[in-house]
């Protein structure tokens, strides 16, 4: 492997924290405050956290589960938040299976931009379905995933079985 030595690009690394964005709004934080949980296709409202659905899904059924609170990391998390989430990480794994019944359950974060999230200001884990061979020709030859279902028909399936 070969090192490039940039230290100029220090200054960059040191002041581009995401964690907090005063100006932009989080579209977690803005779900919350509607009380039609269709029209955000929010899943489930607990008391430390919630779960809904991923607006740009990887499989259809793919949640994430995240505090309440805006928190960026696992480490700002309490105890509550914790074990509240963890709890519904199962449940979305178990209804996951009763309603897609899928070959296996991809459940994982991404902390941080530079690990790959996408909203690294509200830490999420996201919930997913897979089956063998999910990625087809138009994922591979393509490079286009196709999603059969929408949002809302996900959400009624989903929200069905969470209750």
């Amino acid at each position: 492997m070969e090192t490039m030595w940039a230290p100029w690009r220090s200054e960059y690394i040191n002041n581009n924290n995401d964690t907090e964005k005063p100006n932009n709004i989080c579209v977690f934080c803005d779900a919350l405050t509607t009380t039609d949980d269709h029209e955000r296709h929010i899943i489930y409202r607990g008391e430390y956290a919630f779960v809904i659905l991923n607006k740009f899904p990887y499989n259809n059924g793919h949640m994430l589960v995240m505090p309440k609170r805006h928190i960026s990391r696992p480490d700002m998390m309490t105890d509550q938040e914790r074990y509240e989430i963890m709890n519904l990480i199962v449940k979305a794994q178990i209804v996951l299976y009763q309603v897609y019944n899928p070959h296996g359950v991809n459940i994982g974060a991404n902390i941080g931009e530079a690990a790959g999230a996408g909203i690294a200001q509200h830490m999420h884990f996201h919930v997913l379905p897979r089956w063998n061979a999910d990625a087809n020709f138009m994922t591979t030859v393509a490079n286009t995933r196709v999603i059969p279902e929408s949002l809302d028909e996900t959400w009624v399936k989903i929200r069905k079985a969470w209750n």
